[in-house]
């Protein structure tokens, strides 16, 4: 009988056809609730038959794709939603139909801000982005696994891992997964591709197996690094050969942020495997020798994710894992732990373990713990994974730093090209200041202020920063709390957008009459060269304020008249096809 896969998202529709199963997009019909309250947060009321992956947008909301058909009527593949922080979840309402298992899931997340869901059915591939409802099928069979990533500019890119020849391909979309394009083969010998991007989400990281070994985890592991030079076009940037061991390396990742590269991976048969790392500070072109991250000889580590997050203080990466203490074969919900650690900017040494799960973890072959970077919200990371409070559910939790200030409120407000920040503080203690920080698109964070903090003190205090000067974009902006000993811990991030404005203009100069200087105001909307001029009454050029090219934006001129006798001035703008000339009044 046929299978059928149904999709719709509004009036669109995206269907593709492969091996008898068509996929489509399809509205959730939720058939219990899916809110539970508990210290860990309830996701899923139920287990999930397969993978699950979570994401954040710039506006802080939570993305998690769960491989689940008892949540709904009609679907395989579900996407809960959280808009404070991990709290509360809500089912998104389309979702992929298929009720089968999905052999990987992965969500990620643009430069642009776009989210995608891909994954594997069989040995087909697809892209699906949710909130836009494109379906793209990449691939129609005969490929083992594969995985997928977003640059900074918006582009897709997925190598996949051909089962007939152990070759691997790589493919680029410049239309978000609507169409690829083949970008040819890596290698004829390599097996099962892992990607991940940049903290600046211009150089990708791929790490396969190969030359393939009968066991492929006995292989060599090898990195491949690609820049991007061109919309969906990467430029190879070197190969190494970066684990070289012969014992078993399950599983294997890079994250990279901040200028440091981590490859993390397992060594070691099924029941005594430990959890190994290698770091690189030239983008992957030599790493330092392997370090042991968790593991001795009385337990089994196993089944992790790994992440670089842009949050609290110096550390930037975190790695969850399970534990199995008793390392009776696969993990057991009697005997397992997850784990949480992280390591700083500049350092090798890795903290002590966290105990992340309240509810003992479950395992299966189907699934395992996932990680998420929170870098747009109060919290760092935050962990997936499956658990048991008396019944198997999906649970959320996260790892928040504590702020020592008291930070009750933190808002921007665009006046022009310009940002306005206010916070205010309830209590602080020991507080030396606020640097104020911003970053643009993927680009990292940079320090454009400080502002004085109260001391010690219990009383409410107010603070405002004015960020100057800017072109039109998104602007993302958190503030980093010092305290006298030099402690440092990171607000929440607010975001702030600078329009381009849809006409020329030039304004009425402010004061009007003045003495002896005032304030010319005019707006830009397309980039090209600006001239500003002043003439006196009778039309002589007494003065040149502006002559450049300018991008598009909101723009404040000083006129300083203090050389000047009292009388009536014209100032004109020439920028195109656009002029203007306005009158004002010197008074003495």
């Amino acid at each position: 009988m046929k299978k059928l896969l149904l999709v719709f998202f509004f009036l669109s529709t995206f269907i593709y056809t492969q091996n008898d199963v068509e996929i489509r997009v399809m509205d959730a019909k939720p058939t219990s609730g899916q809110i539970e309250w508990a210290f860990d947060k309830t996701i899923l009321n139920n287990e999930p038959v397969g993978n699950f992956s979570g994401v954040q947008k710039s506006d802080g909301s939570i993305f998690v794709a769960v491989n689940d058909t008892l949540s709904t009527a009609n679907l395989g593949l579900v996407v809960f939603t959280s808009t404070d922080g991990g709290d509360t979840w809500n089912i998104f309402p389309q979702g992929i139909n298929y009720r089968g298992n999905y052999s990987k899931i992965k969500m990620f997340r643009s430069g642009l801000d776009s989210i995608y869901c891909s994954f594997q059915i069989g040995t087909s591939i697809y892209v699906w982005n949710p909130l836009s409802g494109n379906l793209g099928q990449l691939f129609t069979g005969n490929y083992r696994t594969y995985d997928m990533v977003a640059s900074s500019t918006g582009n897709l890119y997925v190598f996949a891992d051909s089962l007939p020849n152990n070759s691997i391909v790589r493919y680029g979309s410049i239309t978000g997964g609507k169409t690829w394009m083949s970008r040819g083969l890596i290698t004829n010998s390599g097996a099962m591709p892992r990607v991940s991007m940049s903290g600046t989400g211009d150089t990708l990281f791929l790490n396969y197996y190969g030359p393939v070994n009968i066991d492929t985890t006995t292989s060599v592991v090898r990195q491949a690094r690609y820049r991007e030079t061109a919309p969906g076009i990467l430029s190879s940037a070197g190969f190494i050969d970066v684990i070289t061991d012969a014992g078993y390396k399950k599983e294997v990742k890079t994250v990279s942020g901040n200028g440091e590269s981590w490859i993390f991976y397992t060594l070691g048969p099924d029941s005594s495997r430990n959890i190994w790392a290698r770091k690189s500070i030239n983008h992957g072109a030599a790493y330092d020798p392997p370090m042991l991250v968790a593991g001795n000889p009385n337990t089994d580590e196993y089944s992790f994710d790994a992440v670089f997050y842009p949050g609290s203080g110096a550390v930037d990466f975190g790695i969850v894992y399970y534990s199995d203490s008793l390392q009776v074969g696969q993990g057991s919900n009697a005997t397992d732990i997850i784990y949480f650690k992280s390591v700083s900017h500049g350092s090798s040494t890795f903290s002590a373990p966290v105990h992340v799960s309240d509810n003992p973890p479950e395992y299966s072959q189907f699934y395992s713990t996932s990680i998420i970077s929170l870098q747009f919200s109060g919290a760092d990371v935050a962990a997936l994974w499956v658990g048991n409070d008396g019944s198997k559910k999906l649970f959320f939790d996260k790892l928040s730093a504590i702020i020592p200030v008291e930070l009750t409120s933190f808002t921007a407000n665009v006046v022009d090209n310009s940002v306005i920040l206010n916070w205010s503080t309830a209590t602080e203690t020991n507080n030396s200041g606020f640097a104020v920080e911003r970053m643009q698109s993927e680009s990292n964070w940079q320090e454009i202020g400080f502002v004085p903090g109260s001391g010690t003190i219990t009383e409410i205090r107010t603070y405002s920063y004015t960020d100057e000067g800017l072109t039109s974009g998104k602007y993302l902006y958190r503030i980093k709390q010092i305290d006298y000993d030099g402690s440092i811990e990171y607000s929440n991030v607010i975001e702030a957008e600078v329009k381009i404005p849809d006409k020329y203009s030039l304004d009425q100069n402010y004061p009007n009459p003045f003495n002896p200087s005032t304030t010319i105001n005019y707006s830009i909307s397309s980039s090209g060269n600006v001239e500003l001029i002043i003439f006196n009454s009778i039309g002589e050029r007494i003065g040149v304020l502006v002559n450049e090219i300018q991008q598009p934006g909101r723009y404040s001129v000083n006129f300083d008249a203090g050389n000047l006798s009292s009388g009536v001035y014209f100032y004109k703008i020439v920028s195109g096809d656009f002029v203007s000339v306005k009158k004002m009044l010197l008074l003495r």
